[in-house]
């Protein structure tokens, strides 16, 4: 089922590629398709497909019309319609998948205003797999759901394993989606293109005041929301979290340990925002999973050797549980 979907999804964004490049997609081995995660288009440099730490280079110069042409596909003719998005440097396409853009942009008042004259795009695979957080939610949350945060390099699958997330908890709790980057529910015309269950969603804004709005207009029990990157962010969580709400959130990090070292991470660990950290590892294709649950040693203890030493995040310590098994692709 899972390679099923991965290969559809494979083919709606290829599907989006002119018809160069659309062939030439169809080149990787369909074995391999299902890792692929992104196709990368430049003006004037082999079109390549990117994934699993693996690059394919599946055509020669990539031409102004055909990076045209994809813009057009992925608006549905109806660029002006996606201005506002492309002027972040991405759009999302019907299928949910995440068009990102660069080229020349135009500013005022230190703000980017628009973005125009594009050199090159990424057009990242969005992919559902509907499952793969059973095992981490039971072994989590015997007693209950409890605010959690998800950590892995670019590319690591944090949004596939939140969105699974969020699917799973919204069945017995109200769960609210702000889907800033319209990547975890990818909504177009406000209808879901992946199964986020019984989630709301509100999509587009800035973070901190789309996290403001639900607790208002939603009563969110819990709100899920992808990639924590600034102060602005962590101090939305924070001052949310004393309404008793909870959270499901990601953020760019190597490992576990470098959330002591950044301050707006060490900042939410200080707070006391998380019980439970997931650290998803990328090695030879595959992905593990990694929890850290908050436990009642003190540093002494963690400090010692053994197995089951703990790291100290924010003056509390986190101790590794052991996850069965790991997914390819997930």
């Amino acid at each position: 089922m899972e390679q099923c979907e991965c290969s559809k999804q494979f083919m709606t964004a290829a599907g989006l590629l002119p018809e160069r490049l659309w062939r030439a997609a169809f080149t990787i081995p369909p074995g391999e398709r299902e890792t692929v995660e992104e196709f990368r288009l430049r003006i004037g440099r082999p079109f390549c497909a990117v994934g699993m730490g693996r690059r394919y280079t599946l055509a020669d110069a990539v031409t102004r019309g055909e990076l045209d042409e994809l813009l057009q596909r992925a608006t549905r003719s109806s660029v002006h319609t996606y201005m506002e998005q492309i002027r972040q440097g991405f759009l999302t396409t019907p299928s949910g998948h995440r068009l990102g853009l660069c080229g020349e942009t135009a500013g005022q008042n230190g703000e980017v205003t628009n973005l125009r004259s594009f050199s090159s795009c990424n057009l990242r695979i969005a992919r559902q797999m509907i499952g793969i957080s059973n095992t981490l939610c039971a072994l989590a949350y015997p007693d209950g759901f409890e605010s959690t945060l998800i950590i892995a390099p670019p590319g690591g699958g944090k949004t596939t394993l939140l969105r699974d997330m969020a699917r799973a908890l919204s069945g017995t709790l109200t769960v609210a989606l702000a889907d800033e980057r319209m990547e975890i529910a990818a909504c177009r015309d406000g209808e879901p293109q992946f199964d986020v269950g019984q989630c709301d969603v509100m999509s587009g804004g800035g973070k901190s005041e789309v996290v403001a709005m639900l607790l208002r207009s939603m009563s969110p029990q819990v709100i899920a929301l992808d990639e924590i990157t600034g102060e602005r962010d962590a101090a939305a969580l924070i001052a949310a979290s004393y309404t008793g709400c909870r959270f499901l959130t990601t953020v760019h990090a190597g490992c576990v340990q470098e959330l002591a070292l950044r301050p707006v991470y060490r900042m939410l660990m200080e707070q006391g925002i998380f019980r439970h950290v997931i650290e998803i590892r990328l090695q030879n294709g595959r992905r593990s999973y990694h929890l850290f649950t908050e436990g009642e040693s003190d540093c002494d203890q963690a400090a010692g050797s053994g197995a089951h030493r703990g790291i100290v995040l924010g003056d509390r310590v986190f101790y590794e549980q052991p996850v069965e098994g790991t997914r390819r692709g997930a």
